[in-house]
C-alpha cells in the first residue's frame, strides 16, 4: 500500500468510499476480540506498572512505606519498568499491529485463534517475570531481569503472533512506510529476544560481553521495537486523518533504512567508563548523535504532511500523536547530548538516564499508543468516544504527569552530576542536592495516575459499546475527524 492509498475514508471518491465500508467494518469485526483484548491488557499493566512506580517514588521519601520483602526497591523497581515496557508498550503495539496488518490486507481476517494464543503466551511471560521480580528471583542485567522461562513464554507468543501476520497480510503493492516500521519492530523484537537470551543463558557469552548483549537487548527493546512502531504508527494514522499523502515517500523510506542501521549501534553508550574497548563506547556516542537525523527527518516529514489541515487540531488521536512525535524529538536531542563525553562523565552516575528513558516512554510512547487506541476504538466498536472532556482531561493529565516526572528526574542528574564533577561536595551533599527533585516526581504520579484511570474508564465504555452514535465522532472542538 502506498502512502497514496494510505488517505482517509473522506479522501477518497465517493462511490470508492461506499464500496469500501462493508470491507473495512468486517475487517474491523475479524480482529475485534484480539485487539480489544490486548488493549485491555495492556491497559491493566500500565496501571500496575504505574502503580509500582508511584510507591517506588514515595519510597524515596520515606523507606518504611509498605514495608514489605517483596515491595522493596531493589525488586520493586525493575518489576515496575519490566510492567511498563513489556506490559503495557509492547502489548498496546501489538494490538496495533495486529489491527494495522489486518486494515492493510483489505480483507477479513481468516482466524484469529493464533494470535489470541499468542497474546496468552506473551501477558503470560510478562505476569510471571513481574511476580518473578517481586519474589526476589531476578538477573542481574538491567532491562533482562525477566527468568529465562517468562523470555521463553514470551518469544513463543511472539512467534504466534508474528505467523498470523505473515499469513493475513496480502498486498499487490508496495508496503507503505507504517508497514516497513512496524514491520522492522517486530522482526528485530523477535530477533533480540532470542538471540540476547540464547548466547547469556547458554553462557557461550561471559563478563563483560554479558553486559554488552543485556545492554544491545534492553536498547534494542526501546529502540528498535517501541520507537519504529510508534513511528509506524504516525505514518500510518496521519495520513489517515488528514486525507493527504506522506509529504515525501523517498526521504520517508531512506530515513528508515538510516535509523535501523544507527539505533542498533548506540547500546553500548550506557557502559561507557566500564571496561569495554574505547573505540566501541566512541562508536555508540557517534551513532547516538546520527540518530538525530533519522528521527528528526521522520517527525518534520509527518509534521510537513499535516501542515494547515483543517481537521489536525480537533482530532483527539493527532493531538495524542504529534505530542507524542515531539517528545520523541527532545528525547532523540538529550540522547545525543548524554552520549557527549564531557556530558556522560557527569550524569552517568545519576538519574539523567532514568528521566530520559521516562521521557521516551511516558510522554512520547505511550501518548502515541493512546492517540492510535482513540483511533482504532471507535472502528471497533460502532460507536464514538463518550465525552471530550473526559479525553482533554486525560491529555492534560498524560502530557504534564509524563513531562514533569521526566523533568524532575532529568534536573536531579544534572544537578549532582555538576556537583559531582565540581568535586567540592561531599557525597552527602550530592544526594541531598539531587533529591531534593523528588517531590516533583512523585507530584508528578497524580497526574499520571488520574489521566491513566481515566483512560481506562473511558476504554471500558468504548468496549462495552457505551458512546455517542456512530457517525459523528468526538472530536475536542467542532470538526469532524474520518
Amino acid at each position: 500500500m502506498t502512502e497514496a492509498a494510505g488517505q482517509s475514508l473522506h479522501s477518497l471518491p465517493d462511490q470508492d468510499a461506499f464500496k469500501m465500508a462493508p470491507v473495512r467494518s468486517a475487517i474491523d469485526a475479524s480482529v475485534r476480540p484480539v485487539v480489544v483484548g490486548l488493549f485491555f491488557s495492556g491497559l491493566l499493566w500500565l496501571l500496575i506498572g504505574t502503580l509500582f512506580a508511584a510507591v517506588l517514588a514515595v519510597k524515596l521519601h520515606f523507606p518504611g512505606f509498605l514495608n514489605w520483602s517483596f515491595l522493596t526497591f531493589g525488586r520493586l523497581a525493575p518489576a515496575s519498568e519490566a510492567a511498563f515496557v513489556y506490559g503495557w508498550c509492547s502489548t498496546a503495539c501489538l494490538g496495533v499491529v495486529v489491527w494495522m496488518v489486518a486494515r492493510l490486507s483489505g480483507r477479513a481476517a481468516p482466524g484469529t485463534s493464533l494470535v489470541s494464543f499468542g497474546a496468552l503466551l506473551w501477558n503470560g511471560g510478562v505476569f510471571i517475570g513481574v511476580c518473578s521480580l517481586l519474589l526476589g528471583s531476578l538477573r542481574p542485567f538491567n532491562g533482562l531481569e525477566f527468568p529465562l522461562a517468562a523470555f521463553v513464554l514470551m518469544f513463543a507468543g511472539l512467534c504466534a503472533i508474528s505467523i498470523w501476520l505473515a499469513v493475513t497480510y496480502r498486498s499487490d503493492g508496495s508496503p507503505g512506510l507504517g508497514l516497513m516500521f512496524v514491520s522492522g519492530g517486530v522482526a528485530w523484537l523477535g530477533w533480540s529476544l532470542f538471540t540476547g537470551n540464547l548466547l547469556i543463558a547458554s553462557q557461550s557469552v561471559t563478563g563483560v560481553v554479558q553486559q554488552l548483549t543485556a545492554s544491545w537487548l534492553a536498547s534494542g527493546v526501546l529502540w528498535l521495537w517501541i520507537v519504529p512502531v510508534v513511528l509506524g504508527i504516525a505514518y500510518f494514522l496521519v495520513p489517515k486523518v488528514t486525507g493527504r499523502p506522506v509529504f515525501s515517500g523517498p526521504m520517508g523510506r531512506a530515513l528508515f533504512w538510516m535509523y535501523f542501521l544507527t539505533a542498533g549501534l548506540i547500546s553500548a553508550s550506557r557502559l561507557s567508563g566500564g571496561p569495554i574497548p574505547l573505540w566501541l563506547a566512541s562508536v555508540s556516542a557517534s551513532a547516538s548523535i546520527l540518530l538525530l537525523v533519522p528521527v528528526l527527518g521522520a517527525i518534520y516529514n509527518l509534521f510537513a504532511t499535516a501542515r494547515g489541515s483543517e481537521v489536525t487540531p480537533s482530532s483527539p488521536s493527532m493531538n495524542f500523536v504529534f505530542f507524542g512525535l515531539a517528545v520523541l524529538g527532545v528525547t532523540s536531542v538529550l540522547l545525543a547530548i548524554s552520549a557527549l563525553r564531557s556530558v556522560d562523565y557527569a550524569v552517568h552516575f545519576t538519574l539523567f538516564d532514568v528521566g530520559v528513558r521516562t521521557l521516551l516512554l511516558k510522554g512520547s510512547a505511550t501518548m502515541v499508543l493512546f492517540g492510535a487506541i482513540y483511533y482504532i476504538m471507535p472502528r471497533l466498536s460502532g460507536c464514538e468516544w463518550l465525552s471530550s472532556s473526559l479525553i482533554s482531561l486525560h491529555f492534560l493529565g498524560s502530557a504534564y504527569g509524563s513531562c514533569m516526572g521526566a523533568a524532575m528526574l532529568i534536573l536531579s542528574g544534572l544537578a549532582s552530576g555538576s556537583a559531582l564533577v565540581d568535586g567540592d561536595s561531599t557525597f552527602s551533599q550530592v544526594i541531598e542536592l539531587g533529591s531534593s527533585y523528588f517531590w516533583g516526581h512523585t507530584l508528578s504520579f497524580v497526574l499520571l495516575l488520574g489521566g491513566y484511570f481515566l483512560f481506562t474508564m473511558h476504554f471500558l465504555l468504548m468496549a462495552a459499546r457505551i458512546g455517542q452514535p456512530a457517525g459523528e465522532a468526538t472530536l475536542l472542538q467542532s470538526h469532524n475527524e474520518h
